[in-house]
């Protein structure tokens, strides 16, 4: 099974201005997906950024996940939980500049590396 990192984010709406900022994060355009539970996507490299805008997640682990509306998922092609990291901590660091949002990066949502943004 593969770990991932995760971006908690609050609030996920409206989606227009946050998918924009997420892209500018990201430094390429989000387009929507044609997948059951993605709902816009784009490739990184060798890596992939997903966004759920809404999800189903609960407290776990200490972490409230209910409290925020929207996910985005860091995926690396090759399984490099380093250079995946990187890439996540990045996006993560660019997001909470703009001072819109709450902000959880979770590893494999277990692991609560960080947050930003006004507490929920």
């Amino acid at each position: 099974m593969s770990n991932y990192h995760y971006i908690f984010i609050h609030p996920g709406y409206p989606v227009d201005p946050m998918i924009a900022d997420i892209s500018a994060a990201c430094g390429v355009e989000l387009r929507p997906a044609q997948d059951e539970f993605i709902d816009f996507s784009a490739p990184l490299d060798r890596a992939a950024v997903e966004v759920e805008v809404d999800h189903e997640y609960e407290e776990d682990h200490g972490i409230p996940f209910e409290k925020y509306d929207s996910m985005l998922t860091v995926r690396d092609f090759d399984r490099d939980i380093e250079r995946q990291e990187v890439i996540a901590k990045q996006i993560f660091g660019n997001l909470a500049e703009t001072g819109k949002y709450s902000l959880a990066l979770v590893l494999d949502l277990q692991k609560l590396i960080d947050s930003a943004g006004p507490p929920l």
